[in-house]
């Protein structure tokens, strides 16, 4: 994607080399207010967004609360909290190691960390083949290695964990009720989904059909949830698609002054 467009990836409140908030705020409505932040430390006033997993909620934020400067808007693998989240993720009788119980579990985030804690890899290792199409190869060594490591920092493990938290979740699902709710994205939507994860189209509707007025879907083959990881071309080119239908394309911009800095500080 970045032969046609300047992608900037973000490493959100408590992620990867972002800071752990001291505020304890992990709702999806205070993350688009960081995102806003970002774009506007870089004089961007309007952009296309896409979001995958906890991201596709910060995505849905952002479009919602900032409207002006979502221009198209792609999401994947995460129903919204009061749109379906909560159909996912709590308990039924039918119920496997194969289901989707980690979300309850990581709902209560000081147990799931008690439990976690030391065996990070571990946990990844089995997070990432549960919901995958190709199992253990879904991600290579390296990047599970990376991964294990940012979690591994003090305190990250616990903050990535907080934004599964019910009371969270739950606020999440009061916002989106209020805006999105009440008036659907008006933004041309994306909503994709993993051949083995999040599909057939026929779901994605069920979950995403109020989510927006003007939405298209599409099934990623040979992906499991981990649709970047495990097919990562076929993504980018179907982003570079949806975005490509602007009849009004959004400017070029230079952000070559940020070569070699670290911080945005």
């Amino acid at each position: 994607m970045a032969q046609n467009y300047t992608v900037i990836l973000l490493d959100n409140r408590g992620m990867g080399d972002s800071s752990i908030p001291a505020d304890n705020d992990y709702t999806a409505e205070t993350v688009a207010g960081d995102i806003k932040g970002v774009l506007d430390f870089l004089n961007i006033t309007e952009t296309y967004i896409f979001g995958h997993d906890k991201g596709a909620g910060l995505t849905s934020a952002f479009a919602a609360k900032y409207a002006s400067m979502a221009k198209m808007v792609s999401i994947a693998e995460y129903p919204l909290p009061g749109f379906g989240y909560e159909t996912v993720s709590d308990p039924i009788p039918s119920w496997s190691l194969y289901s989707n119980w980690q979300l309850g579990f990581f709902g209560v985030p000081d147990a799931a960390q008690y439990f976690i804690q030391g065996r990070e890899r571990q946990m990844l290792s089995w997070y990432f083949f549960h919901s995958s199409y190709s199992g253990t190869t879904a991600v290579s060594k390296d990047d599970l290695t990376s991964y294990t490591d940012q979690i591994s920092k003090p305190g990250f493990l616990r903050s990535g964990l907080t934004y599964f938290e019910e009371t969270i979740v739950g606020a999440d699902a009061a916002f989106f009720n209020s805006t999105i709710g009440k008036q659907p994205l008006a933004q041309p939507l994306l909503v994709m989904g993993g051949e083995a994860s999040f599909a057939p189209v026929s779901l994605l509707q069920q979950f995403f059909n109020r989510v927006g007025s003007n939405i298209s879907y599409d099934v990623v083959p040979k992906a499991g949830h981990w649709i970047g990881d495990e097919n990562p071309a076929w993504v980018a080119n179907r982003l570079t698609e949806f975005f490509g239908g602007d009849p009004s394309p959004l400017p070029s911009i230079d952000l070559s002054y940020l070569t070699n800095k670290v911080t945005l500080v």
